[in-house]
């Protein structure tokens, strides 16, 4: 083995969520190791978690902090920031990393938020 399970990991890590686009083509041949180490390296540093499920959670988690910072971006902006070249792959990742699609996930994100926010403001009102 010449690489270090720990330091590789770590890449990974780094470059998907630079890219939650990137395939796991794309990091092997970055990388110089084959798609079974990289996806064997993710399993053990995660539990056991799959490659592609390891990189839906970086995904929806970017996709998070771009709701939550800019609610009103359109999709396909969003989906280019995240680097897919198509709305369409992107709405299939989305869908299949949490069950809805992009503006649908959006929708909620920012109704939870609003509420939070509501929440908050009633609790300080009532202390004064």
């Amino acid at each position: 083995m010449s690489y270090d399970p720990r330091l590789l990991f770590a890449q990974i890590c780094v470059r998907l969520e630079e890219t939650p686009a990137r395939s796991l083509l794309d990091l092997s041949r970055e990388f110089h190791v084959g798609a079974r180490t990289i996806q064997s390296v993710v399993a053990s540093m995660t539990g056991g978690k799959k490659f592609s499920s390891f990189k839906d959670d970086i995904l929806i988690a970017r996709l998070t902090r771009l709701c939550v910072t800019r609610p009103f971006s359109p999709i396909k902006e969003i989906s280019c920031d995240l680097g897919y070249k198509s709305v369409r792959a992107f709405t299939r990742a989305v869908r299949r990393g949490s069950g809805a699609s992009p503006a649908e996930f959006r929708d909620r994100l920012v109704a939870q938020v609003a509420s939070r926010r509501t929440r908050t403001l009633k609790a300080s009102t009532a202390i004064q």
